[in-house]
């Protein structure tokens, strides 16, 4: 009778440890992704937005925005923010504290681009805006013309 138990209970702790194995391999865990691709964006979502544009299109600009451009669709547009030039500009990004939004091309309106909250990718982006804004030249507006 002892050995009839023994395999009795023998089989019935390899059957549970079978399901707890099982029900462990199933859990699923929900791991937010640290970035996540886009065609519709707006600069509105970072907050104290740095902007490092290659060139820049028309896109709406925040107050609040540092900018240093290369190239640029409209002069006009940038008048009364706080803009660098750059001719060593290579590459587009928008940096925030938390965030950064990286395109794939020119700062444009609808531009395929890449949100990221990675924060070894955000601090490198801010350092690397830091440096080019040390370097840069106040943009020039002419006075005349309003």
């Amino acid at each position: 009778m002892d050995i009839v138990a023994l395999i009795i209970g023998f089989i019935f702790g390899v059957i549970v440890v079978g399901i707890a194995i099982e029900i462990g391999i199933k859990k699923v865990t929900n791991v937010t992704p640290s970035s996540k691709h886009t065609n519709k964006w707006s600069i509105s979502e970072i907050s104290n937005p740095k902007i490092m544009a290659e060139y820049l299109s028309d896109v709406d600009l925040p107050k609040d925005s540092k900018i240093i451009v290369n190239k640029y669709a409209d002069k006009n547009m940038l008048v009364g923010l706080d803009v660098k030039e750059h001719t060593g500009i290579k590459g587009n990004f928008i940096v925030g504290e938390d965030r950064a939004l990286i395109l794939s091309g020119p700062i444009k309106k609808d531009e395929v681009a890449f949100w990221t909250v990675e924060e070894e990718i955000v601090k490198k982006l801010n350092q690397e805006f830091d440096e080019m804004w040390s370097e840069a030249e106040k943009m020039k507006f002419d006075e005349t013309k309003k």
